[in-house]
């Protein structure tokens, strides 16, 4: 994808997620689904000395952390949570052993920069509801790069991917945003295959940028981190009413990136 295009696509999240941060928040209050089966991942990897240091990255109100302090009462955690949008965490009640860091991911990682410098090897990398927002493989790609250099050797990293088009209520949505963008001027065919708009609850305005993963990406994906030192352990679908919302994708480290 041109990195003009690119931009412009983060752009446009970003000022959705500045404007819509109470909104979004007030509906993103559950844990998923999808996070038990993780959480039995984490708890084998705890040690019994030294806290659970644990990634997010795109953490938003920091319910995965009150989900793991919930679900793991007994196991001292570390987590760093990043993310863009500092308002998104506002709200959030202190959560012992979490620290936070504001950074915008995706324009550091144009710019050449690694948005996670300065920071230890974790036990637990997760990166969810992020990854529809990167725009373009190469993008996509070099976050996975940073995200296995900052995960130490036997250590696990947690993907969720958005298959919203399977959805056809969700469908439709991207159908009307979409349609809506081109009539605004916008160059929807210079987008990528599976790219999308959506808009916000009932209305096609805001719009936030989307990527549909197909399994043939997910499989690509896969790919890319055990050419970078990461081995799938696991894959499932969870999430939504359908149970099938999001596709989640487990890796373990064998060793450092060397791409």
């Amino acid at each position: 994808m041109d990195a003009q295009l690119a931009r412009r696509l983060i752009a446009c999240n970003n000022e959705f997620y500045r404007h819509q941060a109470a909104s979004f928040s007030a509906t993103r209050q559950a844990p998923w689904q999808g996070w038990t089966r993780i959480a039995e991942t984490a708890q084998a990897l705890a040690e019994p000395e030294g806290p659970l240091r644990v990634l997010d990255v795109a953490c938003g109100n920091l319910r995965f952390e009150r989900f793991l302090a919930e679900r793991m009462p007994t196991v001292e955690l570390s987590c760093l949570a990043v993310d863009s949008t500092p308002e998104l965490a506002d709200d959030a009640p202190a959560l012992r052993g979490v620290r936070t860091r504001t950074v915008d991911v995706l324009e550091a990682l144009l710019n050449g920069h690694d948005p996670l410098d300065g920071t230890e090897a974790f036990d637990l990398t997760v990166c969810f509801g992020f990854l529809h927002h990167v725009p373009g493989e190469k993008l996509r790609h070099t976050l996975l790069d940073t995200l296995v250099r900052h995960t130490r050797a036997g250590g696990v990293i947690a993907l969720s991917l958005w298959q919203f088009m399977n959805d056809p209520r969700l469908a439709r949505k991207a159908e009307a945003a979409e349609a809506a963008m081109r009539e605004q001027g916008f160059p929807v065919n210079a987008l990528d295959a599976h790219d999308h708009f959506l808009g916000w609850q009932n209305s096609i305005q805001p719009v936030r940028y989307c990527h549909h993963f197909s399994e043939s990406e997910v499989d690509a994906l896969s790919a890319r981190l055990t050419q970078l030192g990461a081995r799938e352990i696991d894959r499932f679908s969870a999430d939504g009413r359908s149970g099938t919302l999001n596709r989640y994708l487990i890796c373990q480290v064998e060793r450092p990136s060397r791409l």
